[in-house]
């Protein structure tokens, strides 16, 4: 239970040697409730800032319960994540941060207003997903190492290298456990693998070691496609199983963080060429294309319905996609690595421009500013 006792607001008066002073009266102290709905308002720098201002205010703003409240009243925002050109090893990739209706678009200002901040890797790093405020982040170079960061405070913890060589990772929270959790599964698998093959999950607060568990069998050859989606305290990949008559079949793998239990979900129909799963209002969606056609599907009460019906020649060949709540939007991303807004009633779009001519647009993901990993993390070293 977060307990405020008091908290004083000074008011500056003007003395009579034309200094100021701070003098305050017992009505001038807020409410504990008022206090409370402030501070889960404000930016997680100005809470770090606050924090030497008193002990009480330090055991608050550090407080589980705080850092919940905190991270669920954090608006929705976008981090873009620029890549240079240049492949000097000591310039550092950045990302940017946008409210929805601040996207640097070649209808707007472009970043006039924004400032970038420095990602403290290498090159070679990749989001795998974004979780309350917390990215997790891969290395192309070091497959087997994984790391949690949160850009808001600059804190960072280093996992364990993962046993599993060959991985698709996918990361997510889970609400029974309170706690968030790294699942690694096999990239390629079946009849052609002799041995039994395993996945492992890797729980934050458990933290020192990947916990193994067994990995459904198949007894024809798949793939798992990049990019986990979670949605609904689960998992979920596309897989690519070819039969024994080399007919291709599709489905999604699904990964249960409370129970640990794998499970299966069919495609739509027709599911076309599915490649990648997303969320659309909420809920689990995936695109699926065909000649000029693109749908995207929503799946709701267990079944699938057709959401949006784009063509390609509009568009774009489209590999994924984030609904915006401003307008509901669409932002697409297509296989020629251009993003741009898309009004699918208006059929209005605009296209995302590069920071600058050094740069482009590595990724994109919705984001809240939280103090995750306050009480977990290192600061930073750059």
């Amino acid at each position: 239970m977060l307990s405020i006792s008091r908290l004083c607001v000074y008011e500056i008066k003007p003395r009579s040697d034309g200094l100021y002073s701070p003098e305050h009266t017992m009505s001038s102290y807020l409410c504990e409730e008022l206090i409370l709905e402030i501070f889960t308002r404000l930016p997680s720098k100005s809470l770090l800032r606050f924090r030497s201002l008193s002990k009480s205010l330090y055991s608050i703003i550090c407080s589980p319960d705080f850092i919940r409240m905190h991270t669920f009243k954090s608006p929705q925002k976008l981090l873009i994540k620029h890549r240079n050109h240049y492949k000097n090893e000591d310039i550092k990739n950045f990302y940017t941060l946008h409210s929805e209706d601040q996207l640097a678009s070649c209808t707007s200002g472009g970043y006039l207003s924004i400032t970038p901040t420095n990602i403290p890797y290498n090159r070679y790093s990749y989001i795998v997903g974004s979780c309350n405020g917390i990215l997790c982040l891969c290395d192309y170079l070091k497959e087997n190492h994984v790391t949690l960061w949160n850009p808001s405070i600059r804190r960072n913890l280093n996992l364990a290298d993962c046993p599993l060589s060959g991985f698709r990772i996918g990361f997510g929270f889970d609400p029974i456990t309170d706690d968030y959790k790294i699942v690694s599964i096999p990239r390629y698998g079946g009849h052609s693998r002799r041995n039994a093959q395993s996945s492992f999950v890797y729980a934050m607060k458990r933290g020192a070691n990947w916990r193994k568990i067994a990995f459904p069998t198949s007894s024809s050859s798949y793939r798992v496609l990049p990019s986990a989606c979670f949605v609904n305290g689960a998992l979920h990949w596309v897989v690519v199983e070819r039969e024994s008559n080399n007919v291709r079949r599709f489905y999604i793998l699904t990964f249960d963080l409370s129970t640990d239990a794998f499970g299966m979900i069919s495609l739509p129909e027709p599911s076309w060429g599915t490649i990648r799963v997303t969320t659309i209002q909420g809920s689990l969606a995936v695109i699926s294309t065909k000649g000029d056609k693109c749908w995207i599907w929503i799946r709701r009460d267990a079944s699938w319905s057709v959401v949006y019906k784009l063509k390609k020649t509009k568009v774009g060949n489209v590999m994924e996609v984030l609904q915006l709540n401003n307008n509901f939007d669409l932002l697409l991303r297509t296989y020629s690595a251009k993003l741009h807004v898309y009004n699918p009633k208006t059929g209005a779009g605009s296209r995302l421009v590069d920071f600058k001519p050094a740069s482009y647009i590595d990724d994109i993901v919705l984001f809240v500013e939280s103090l995750q990993l306050l009480d977990k993390g290192i600061p930073d070293l750059s």
